[in-house]
């Protein structure tokens, strides 16, 4: 990875990290909207929804401050992919039994799930793993540790 220049890696975790604590805004104000958006899904046991949506909003804000910010970028890469990958699979599931509901995503009002959000999602991912594997970076204050 050290093939792609600084800078374009900087603005792409300026845009992940933004993107990450625009879609926690609106998942953190409305808590019980987003817990309906997850119990739509029908994969997450009954009642741990609304943990789910309590939690998940604060560490979607935590992953885009640390990516702004430069605190810990491989964690938070690292960590932002993770659930990147399980939006995919939560989307797929969805796709393919039929279920035509919203996405809970929090980037655009009322969105449903659908091959978009994959591709989307993907493209993501992708950044994230650019980032996560770039050895030279710019503006990281607390960087993981050579030992």
């Amino acid at each position: 990875m050290n093939k792609i220049h600084p800078v374009f890696i900087l603005i792409m975790r300026f845009l992940l990290g933004f993107i990450f604590i625009y879609a926690s805004y609106e998942k953190i104000l409305d808590p019980a909207k987003f817990a309906r958006d997850i119990s739509n899904y029908h994969v997450v046991p009954f009642g741990l929804e609304n943990a789910i949506a309590i939690i998940l909003p604060w560490l979607e804000l935590i992953i885009g401050l640390g990516m702004i910010l430069g605190v810990c970028i491989d964690a938070n890469a690292f960590i932002s992919g993770g659930l990147l990958i399980l939006f995919i699979v939560l989307i797929t599931q969805a796709i393919f039994r039929g279920f035509n509901i919203d996405c809970g995503c929090g980037l655009k009002e009322g969105e449903v799930v659908g091959w978009s959000k994959i591709v989307e999602n993907m493209l993501f991912l992708g950044a994230c793993y650019i980032v996560h594997e770039s050895k030279s970076r710019l503006l990281e204050f607390y960087p993981k540790s050579s030992l």
